[in-house]
């Protein structure tokens, strides 16, 4: 197995009195595209948070890129790290390019051609025409577009997507997925979360299915193509977490 870019070792996450994360564990292997599905409030989008250091956790260590996470290391982490959350965290009142330029700064990336790669990636994903709009003004899928073209722009080894595709046209999302390869080419490590699994199937290397707070399977490429001979993720994922059939609650409809 490859080195591990994000090494988890019993971590811990409660809100008040709910545990969301279980004494969890999970390698992450380096320069892949890592899909993390689970039904709603399985905790995908907390252990992103965590992984991001926007969350606190109560036990647990975390490493990633062989550092701790941890408070001196922090800076370090963060430099090689971008995120798309969900939803996207972005400043409500500067415009599109000024978004992407102001984080950019804060990454220290080269101002030469930063301006021309914005435009190119904002045409790419059909934004380009928004470059000077206020980010308050943007759709739901404009806003994801313009999170996704900064977390490029900013040349992470580590990528962290939340609900990437939410709310996304159907040929953005194809767009997505090929900066997503290109990045992985260069040997980005990518963690993805989403609920629509076809595109989780044909895009990821290794797949974890995250479950009331716990990894329940995980899915090598090896593992994946010997349970995909006789059934498609959907199916492997609703076995794993025992889907209740209800469709007789509807016989009225």
């Amino acid at each position: 197995m490859p080195n591990a870019a994000i090494s988890i070792t019993g971590l811990n996450k409660s809100y008040e009195d709910k545990v969301v994360l279980k004494e969890l564990n999970l390698d992450v292997p380096e320069g892949s595209i890592f899909g993390l599905i689970g039904p709603n409030g399985a905790g995908k989008s907390t252990l992103i948070g965590v992984l991001t250091g926007l969350l606190s956790y109560e036990a647990g260590e975390i490493e990633i890129n062989g550092l701790t996470l941890n408070g001196e290391n922090e800076l370090a982490i963060k430099r090689d790290l971008s995120s798309v959350l969900q939803p996207p965290l972005l400043f409500e009142q500067f415009t599109s390019l000024e978004f992407i330029e102001y984080v950019c700064d804060i990454y220290e990336i080269e101002k030469d051609g930063l301006v021309e790669k914005a435009y190119s990636l904002m045409d790419f994903f059909e934004i380009k025409d928004f470059a000077k709009i206020k980010v308050n003004k943007l759709s739901s899928g404009s806003r994801k577009k313009l999170a996704f073209v900064t977390s490029v722009l900013v040349e992470p080894k580590v990528l962290l997507l939340d609900e990437p595709f939410e709310a996304v046209d159907v040929i953005s999302i194809d767009r997505m997925k090929t900066v997503l390869r290109k990045l992985k080419a260069k040997g980005v490590t990518i963690i993805i979360t989403s609920h629509i699994l076809e595109v989780v199937e044909n895009l990821c290397d290794d797949i974890a299915i995250l479950h009331e707070g716990l990894i329940i399977a995980y899915l090598d490429a090896i593992s994946r193509k010997e349970l995909q001979r006789d059934a498609t993720l959907h199916e492997i994922f609703q076995d794993y977490v025992k889907v209740e059939h209800k469709d007789g609650i509807v016989d009225w409809l």
